[in-house]
C-alpha cells in the first residue's frame, strides 16, 4: 500500500465520523457485503479483472486525478464544495489517486466498504448535494472508459499485427483466415467488456454505500426533528390537538398530555367525533377575535396561514375561555392536517372585565361626588367671611377640579390603551409639531423648541400623541424655572433600529421615586410614591409599541425623558406626515 492509499479516507473532519457506528447504522456487515456482491454478481473473476489494471491505473493516476478536478472546478457549485474542504486541491487529488488504486486492490472486504461509507459521510458533512456526488461517477466513467478503450485499441492492434505476421509472413501468397481473425478480435473485445463490467460493478457497490450514507443522514435528521416535535407536543403546558379536517368537521388524530389532564379525554375517546362539539357548552359557538390577538405577533417564514378564534369549552374544572390558534401542516404529502393550540385566557378576561367595571363605576361615582364637592366649595366660598376660610374653600375647589381632570385623563388613557389600537407607522416629527402647536396656545409663558422635519418613522399607535402630550405637560407643570423651557428632539439610533424621541426641560428634575418603579429599579410595592398616572400611561404606550422608556438628568438642571421606539418604513405612497 502506497502513501496515498494509506491516507485514503482520512480527513480533518474524520474526528466527527465514527466509521464503525456508521456501518452499523447502514446495516453493512460481512453477511450484507456478501449479499450485495452476489446481487450484482461481483465474484473472484471480477477481482482478477480489476487486479490486472493495477499497473495501468498507476501509469494514469495523475491524469485521471487532474481530469477529475479540472471538470469539477468548471462549475461554481462543486467549486464551492471543494473550497469548504479543509484540504487543499492537491491533497484532494492525492485522495483521488488513492481511491483509484483501491479499485484494483483486490481487497473488497469490510474495510473497503468502511472507507466508502466514511468518504460518503465526509462529502455529506461538506454539504455536497447528492446530485453532485452521483454526477461525479459519470466523470469517473468517462475517464476510466478512455483507459479501457485504449487497452482495447492496443490489444486489437496487436492481434491484427500478430495475425498478419504469422499468416502472411511465411508465404505472401497465403490468404488470411477471416474466421480465425474475427474470433480473436471478438475474444479481445469480450475480455475488455468483462473488464468494463467488473469496473462498473465495483463502482455500483461504491455508489450504493454513498447514497445510503446520504439517506441515513437525512433519516437521522428527520428522526431528531420528529423526537424534538414529539417532546414539544407532549411537554407544552397548553392543550394541543392534531386534527384531520373532513367534511363532517375536525377529527382528532392525537392529543397531548395537557389536553388529557384538562379535558379528561384521550384521542381514542374523541376519534370518531367532532371533538369541539363534544366539549362546547350548548349554545356556544367559536367567536372571531375582534381585537388584536396572538397571530398578529407571530412572524412566519412559510406561506402557512395561522388562524385564531375564541372558544368556550367544558373542562373537568368547569367552563373555561380559550384562544384557539390553528396551524395547518404545509406539506404536499399531508392533506387537511392541522394542529390546534388552546390558550386559556379565562383569568385574563375575568381580570380585565373586573378592572373595566371597577374603573367605570369608580370614575362615575368619583365624578359625581367631586362635582358635588366642587359645587359645595363654590357655594361655601361665596359665604365665608375670613381670608382663611376663603383659602380653604379655594383649596377644596381646586383639589376637586384636579381630581376630575385626572378622572377624565384616566378615561382617555383607558380608551386608547385598553382598546388595543392597531400598530401603524408614525412620523414623530410631524406629530410633535402638531402637539406643540396646541401646547403653545395653552402654555404661552413657556419656550418650546421642536425638531426639524424628518423622514424618520416609528412603530406606534394612535396613542402616540397622548404619550407625547403627557411628557410635555409633565415637563411644564412641574417646572419651577422663571421661564420653563421644553425641547423635543428626534434622533436615529446608531444601529438604525430605533428612533429616540427626547423631551428635555429645565425644571427641578423628576425624583427617582417617580420613575424607578417603571424602569424596574424599585419594587411595584413602592407605587404609592408616584403622584399620578401620566408616566405610567407613557410607559404603557411605549412598551405596547415594542419600545422602552429612559430617564436621565439634564445639565445644568432638569430632566431628559427618552422614548425609544422601533424604527419602521413609511406607509406606501405616503407623504411625510402621520
Amino acid at each position: 500500500m502506497n502513501e496515498d492509499q494509506a491516507a485514503f479516507g482520512e480527513s480533518q473532519l474524520g474526528e466527527y465520523i465514527d466509521a464503525d457506528e456508521l456501518m452499523e447504522d447502514l446495516g453493512i456487515d460481512e453477511e450484507e457485503i456478501a449479499w450485495r456482491k452476489g446481487f450484482v454478481e461481483f465474484d473472484t473473476e471480477d477481482e482478477h479483472h480489476l487486479s490486472e489494471y493495477t499497473e495501468i491505473f498507476s501509469d494514469h493516476v495523475d491524469d485521471i486525478a487532474d481530469g477529475f478536478y479540472d471538470h469539477l472546478m468548471n462549475y461554481e457549485e462543486t467549486t464551492a464544495v471543494i473550497n469548504r474542504s479543509p484540504k487543499s486541491v492537491d491533497d484532494l487529488k492525492g485522495m483521488q489517486k488513492a481511491y483509484l488504486m483501491t479499485l484494483s486492490s483486490g481487497q473488497y472486504d469490510k474495510s473497503y466498504f468502511r472507507n466508502r461509507a466514511r468518504i460518503g459521510k465526509l462529502h455529506e458533512l461538506l454539504d455536497m448535494p447528492i446530485k453532485h456526488y452521483i454526477g461525479q461517477y459519470n466523470v469517473y466513467y468517462t475517464l476510466l472508459l478512455d483507459i479501457i478503450a485504449d487497452q482495447l485499441h492496443s490489444q486489437l492492434t496487436t492481434t491484427v499485427e500478430t495475425t498478419l505476421a504469422r499468416e502472411c509472413g511465411i508465404d505472401s501468397e497465403r490468404d488470411i483466415d477471416p474466421t480465425r481473425l474475427s474470433r480473436r478480435i471478438y475474444e479481445d473485445v469480450e475480455d475488455r467488456l468483462d473488464d468494463l463490467h467488473s469496473l462498473l460493478k465495483i463502482l455500483n457497490l461504491d455508489m450504493q454505500v454513498a447514497v445510503e450514507t446520504y439517506l441515513q443522514s437525512r433519516i437521522n435528521d428527520i428522526e431528531i426533528e420528529r423526537d424534538r416535535f414529539a417532546a414539544l407536543f407532549e411537554n407544552v403546558p397548553s392543550p394541543v390537538v392534531a386534527v384531520r379536517i373532513t367534511d363532517d368537521g375536525m377529527r382528532v388524530v392525537n392529543v397531548n398530555t395537557a389536553f388529557e389532564n384538562l379535558f379528561e379525554y384521550t384521542a381514542a375517546d374523541l376519534g370518531d367525533q367532532h371533538f369541539e362539539r363534544v366539549l362546547t357548552p350548548e349554545g356556544e359557538e367559536p367567536r372571531p377575535i375582534e381585537e388584536r390577538g396572538i397571530v398578529e405577533n407571530i412572524e412566519t417564514s412559510t406561506e402557512s396561514e395561522l388562524s385564531e378564534a375564541e372558544v368556550t369549552l367544558e373542562t373537568q374544572f368547569g367552563q373555561r375561555e380559550f384562544i384557539r390558534v390553528s396551524a395547518p401542516v404545509d406539506s404536499p404529502n399531508v392533506e387537511n392536517l392541522e394542529y390546534a393550540f388552546y390558550i386559556d385566557v379565562t383569568d385574563q378576561k375575568q381580570r380585565r372585565e373586573r378592572l373595566q367595571v371597577l374603573s367605570r363605576v369608580m370614575r362615575h361615582n368619583i365624578r359625581n361626588r367631586l362635582t358635588a364637592v366642587q359645587g359645595c366649595a363654590q357655594t361655601l366660598a361665596e359665604t365665608v367671611e375670613t381670608d382663611n376660610d376663603m383659602e380653604l374653600a379655594t383649596r377644596i375647589e381646586d383639589s376637586a377640579k384636579d381630581l376630575l381632570e385626572t378622572s377624565e385623563s384616566i378615561y382617555e388613557i383607558e380608551q386608547h390603551i385598553a382598546g388595543d389600537g392597531e400598530h401603524h407607522p408614525v412620523n414623530p416629527a410631524s406629530r410633535i409639531e402638531q402637539v406643540l402647536g396646541e401646547m403653545r396656545e395653552e402654555y404661552n409663558h413657556c419656550e418650546f423648541s421642536a425638531p426639524v422635519a424628518s423622514d424618520l418613522w416609528v412603530r406606534g399607535t394612535d396613542a402616540f400623541d397622548i404619550a407625547l402630550r403627557e411628557l410635555i405637560q409633565n415637563a411644564i407643570e412641574h417646572n419651577d424655572a422663571q421661564t420653563p423651557e421644553v425641547d423635543v428632539s428626534v434622533i436615529e439610533s446608531l444601529d438604525n433600529k430605533n428612533v429616540d424621541i427626547r423631551v428635555t426641560d429645565n425644571g427641578p428634575g423628576i425624583p427617582p421615586g417617580e420613575y424607578e418603579v417603571l424602569t424596574g429599579q424599585r419594587e411595584r410595592s413602592k407605587i404609592q410614591h408616584m403622584t399620578g398616572v401620566g408616566l405610567w400611561a407613557v410607559n404603557w404606550i411605549v412598551t405596547r409599541a415594542g419600545g422602552s422608556l429612559e430617564f436621565s438628568a439634564n445639565s445644568p438642571r432638569g430632566s431628559i425623558v427618552t422614548m425609544h421606539l422601533p424604527q419602521t418604513d413609511p406607509p406606501k405612497g405616503s407623504e411625510k406626515n402621520s
